[in-house]
């Protein structure tokens, strides 16, 4: 245990050091959050990423089953669709499991490749959705100068 050494009127007196500790989040949870909510954030988090991680995969299966679906306009949607796949599973699943428990017990190492991830994917996607919008007004301008000819 730390001690205070003081010495006044030259009489020595010795007194613990309050100890005061630090609150980690990668050792325990917020001590002043009840843990029902971090369990209303685990569900609300759980059912969302499960939702984002079906309908993406259902979006990238049906475009490569199905060949009437691969076209140029289409592969662009499926590779938003890869994109927001991988921030629901590395950020959902993440943020999921960490809820559950009330604190991020992954360490200090997985947190940064966490942030690092969905920072990356999500920028990715944010990049993406600007050449989808672009691609479209394009096909959109296309069609309208150059109509497919009646048959």
């Amino acid at each position: 245990m730390d001690t205070l050494s003081l010495s006044v009127n030259a009489v020595s007196h010795t007194e613990p050091t309050p100890h005061t500790e630090a609150w980690d989040p990668f050792n325990k949870p917020i001590p002043n959050v009840e843990p029902w909510n971090f369990t209303v954030l685990a569900v609300l988090m759980f059912v969302v990423t499960s939702l984002s991680l079906s309908e993406n995969f259902l979006v990238m299966f049906v475009t490569f089953r199905f060949k009437q679906l691969r076209q140029p306009l289409n592969y662009i949607i499926v590779n938003l669709a890869i994109a927001d796949f991988l921030v629901s599973l590395t950020g959902g699943l993440i943020s999921f499991l960490t809820n559950t428990r009330g604190y991020f017990f992954l360490g200090r190492w997985a947190c940064v490749l966490e942030g690092f991830a969905v920072t990356f994917f999500g920028k990715y996607r944010c990049c993406d959705s600007s050449v989808t919008a672009e691609t479209v007004g394009v096909s959109a301008v296309q069609v309208s100068l150059f109509p497919a000819p009646d048959e």
